[in-house]
């Protein structure tokens, strides 16, 4: 495989094999796997399912807690010729029956965590032949070796059911060339090396983090490291012994960074609190200074030799692109969705504007649709990493590609200088009785803004008495700063005063704002909103409900 181009998933690492074969590749507590490691227990694994009469095409699914397995089952599967169902661990068993039975999968490898769940809807499984412990793949042996399976590049490779903020899930068909292309475009906006050390954090059935953390990652030589549990503690523990160098991550997880800081510096010396807040305050002075000022903070958080960080999957909000440059981290926005596989655009990291998602990947068209006065219209997309189309569902693939454009459902537009921003998406648009259209995402982020506001959503409430259309912000509160001030004054915070804080903080959301944009009422949550497992909110379980009376 001296001088073969990378056309398959299954060879995403042959580059790196060759050039690093004892370097780290993948590594989860005392697991570790070099590069030929991680080669030969590939083809290991792939020999086995071949063993195993399976045929090219067959589709075969995988459900785990990010792991050198779980790549190792991901990359054999495509390897054997088989098509991959990547599967949520979260989903319930109701959902993974759904998925499994519409997917058409002969098989499952699984977690040992996971095994139950398969296991108990088993006999309604109407293809499922397999159940493979992830756990026990590394004991798995074939007595036949098995040559390279002969795959189109345009064929199909993985089958990704969304798990989208607007409802009922579909099958995305992403083929190899659809991943490979987005790979070898980003590769040429984001520079990584076999240098560089990734800390695996979002779920690596998302698309997000399987093509940029995990595929890009392999294709580049880094080493990437998975974390025992997803909490705080062991992520920074992994970060620590990582020294991660860059770090691909939804916005939450940048948002806990930001909020450790502000416990770091409300624990420090009235002296050091001072000196924050006099760097906050003049950030044009400050610039040159916030590396160094910050270096023990940022090492502290196991980002002591961050030299990038890259965020997607939801918008970064303004106050979170402030505080992070505040730290001297060197961030970055791009967006995609999972039907482009999934990346469309990136801010440069020496040009970046992260108030907008930066400019196209080369290769990747994009243009804005039917665009109104303000250049806001739909974003299209078209190039070789948008989507074969939904997994037997001609008609919903027939409403979202149209003559080779994918029709995102974002709105957004263009700036002179060629960068896209996002406004919000068609489905979330609210039309006013006067035809004036409102942007709740714009709402949203003006309110996350402001301190006392940990999480909010906006959107259209039928008013039972007027029987008309009103905004509404549904607000998730601070309740640590909440409690704080609370115990600043002394004092008990009552029901009435929440409301009343509330109140001054939509009021001056509104000042400035059009009289048609104004927000109307509110609601206060008391516990966080239901989200994907990227963490965007679930928007459309919201929309319908009627003002609470």
């Amino acid at each position: 495989m001296a001088n073969k181009e990378i056309k398959l998933l299954g060879d995403i690492f042959e580059k790196s094999v060759r050039n690093f074969p004892d370097k780290l590749a993948l590594k989860k507590g005392d697991t570790e796997y070099t590069y030929q490691t991680l080669k030969d227990e590939v083809i290991k694994l792939k020999n086995y399912l071949l063993s195993l009469g399976l045929k090219k095409g067959n589709k075969f699914a995988v459900i785990g807690e990010n792991s050198p397995e779980w790549a190792v089952s991901y990359l054999a599967i495509l390897r054997a010729g088989l098509v991959c169902i990547p599967l949520d661990r979260l989903l319930s068993e109701a959902e993974l029956l759904h998925i499994l039975n519409t997917g058409e999968a002969v098989g499952v490898i699984s977690s040992k965590n996971y095994i139950y769940k398969i296991e108990a809807i088993k006999p309604r499984l109407k293809n499922l032949k397999w159940l493979i412990s992830m756990d026990k793949i590394k004991d798995l042996k074939s007595e036949k070796e098995f040559g390279e399976i002969e795959i189109k590049s345009d064929s199909l490779a993985v089958l990704i059911f969304t798990s989208g903020t607007t409802g009922q899930s579909k099958a995305v068909m992403l083929s190899h060339k659809n991943i490979i292309s987005n790979i070898q475009a980003i590769e040429k906006f984001i520079y990584i090396d076999e240098n560089d050390t990734m800390v695996s954090i979002i779920p690596m059935h998302h698309t997000f983090e399987a093509t940029c953390g995990f595929l890009f990652t392999l294709y580049r030589g880094g080493a990437i490291y998975y974390t025992p549990s997803l909490k705080p503690n062991d992520i920074l523990a992994t970060m620590k012994q990582a020294k991660v160098t860059c770090l691909i991550a939804v916005p939450l997880l940048f948002e806990k960074f930001i909020s450790a800081m502000h416990r770091k510096v409300a624990a420090a010396s009235p002296g050091k609190k001072i000196l924050f807040n006099i760097i906050r305050k003049t950030s044009s002075v400050a610039k040159f200074l916030r590396k160094p000022l910050f270096a023990r903070v940022r090492k502290e958080m196991g980002l002591g030799n961050l030299r990038l960080a890259v965020t997607g999957g939801a918008a970064l909000t303004e106050r979170v692109r402030n505080e992070l440059e505040l730290l001297g981290i060197p961030i970055i926005q791009g967006y995609g969705l999972t039907e482009a596989a999934p990346v469309v655009s990136v801010n440069p990291l020496n040009k970046a504007r992260n108030n907008s998602v930066g400019i196209p990947l080369p290769g990747v068209e994009v243009k804005i649709d039917n665009p109104d006065s303000n250049g806001v219209g739909e974003i299209l997309v078209r190039g070789p990493n948008v989507m074969l189309g939904y997994y037997k569902n001609a008609k919903e693939t027939n409403k979202v590609i149209k003559n080779g454009w994918l029709y995102t459902g974002d709105l957004g537009k263009f700036d002179r200088n060629g960068y896209l921003y996002i406004t919000g998406r068609n489905k979330s648009l609210i039309v006013t009785q006067t035809g004036k259209n409102i942007y709740p995402e714009e709402l949203e982020e003006k309110l996350s803004f402001n301190k006392w506001i940990k999480e909010v959503l906006v959107v259209p409430r039928i008013d039972p008495v007027t029987k008309k259309e009103v905004i509404c912000a549904l607000i998730y509160p601070d309740y640590e700063l909440l409690e704080s001030e609370s115990i600043t004054k002394g004092i008990k915070i009552t029901e009435q005063e929440i409301q009343n804080i509330y109140k001054d903080v939509i009021r001056s959301c509104n000042e400035d704002l059009p009289v048609y944009k104004r927000i109307t009422t509110f609601e206060i949550r008391k516990e966080e909103f239901p989200k994907t497992t990227t963490h965007k909110i679930k928007r459309h379980i919201f929309i319908s409900r009627t003002i609470r009376v």
